[in-house]
């Protein structure tokens, strides 16, 4: 099994059938094409970046995957799962930056500033059904669902068998 993680990340070293490397998943050119067998992301593709990179991260994960299970929190349901605070990322981007330069909100701390509540308030971008369509064509979508409400979408596309 490999897992990858960012630069940034202390990683174990390598441990029987686990394998550790350092990668960004929006560029895995040093893996040739359906070189895994399934790629599992849990809560990765929101973090990427802006839409052109979220683009890659998923063309990169059709890639190297001969199957894949992609995982994101939903944007419809109501508690921001980041800053664990119900509704925040429908409000209007000048009120996000406003609170978090306020408060500590869930797993983020309080800003320091404007420039640390932008990149703050970037660090996670809630994905929707028709976005996650448009990133994994010819997936299977499914909802998770906590109290009927949409928790998070998964993209399943099983290996083959064969």
């Amino acid at each position: 099994m490999t897992l990858a993680n960012l630069p940034e990340q202390d990683l174990p070293e390598n441990h029987g059938r686990f394998r550790f490397l350092v990668a960004d998943g929006c560029d895995l050119s040093r893996h040739e094409d359906n070189s895994f067998h399934l790629v599992h992301s849990n809560s990765v593709i929101e973090h990427v970046g802006e839409w052109s990179r979220m683009k890659q991260f998923a063309s990169e994960v059709a890639r190297v995957g001969q199957g894949y299970f992609v995982q994101t929190p939903h944007y419809w349901f109501p508690v921001e799962p980041h800053c664990l605070t119900p509704c925040f990322h429908w409000l209007p981007r000048p009120w996000r930056l406003a609170l978090v330069q306020r408060f500590a909100l869930g797993n983020w701390p309080r800003a320091a500033g404007l420039d640390d509540a932008v990149r703050i308030v970037d660090s996670a971008r809630l994905l929707n059904r028709p976005m996650m369509a448009q990133l994994f064509p010819g997936a299977s979508l499914l909802d998770e669902r906590l109290a009927g409400l949409p928790k998070s979408i998964i993209a399943i596309r099983p290996p083959s068998l064969s």
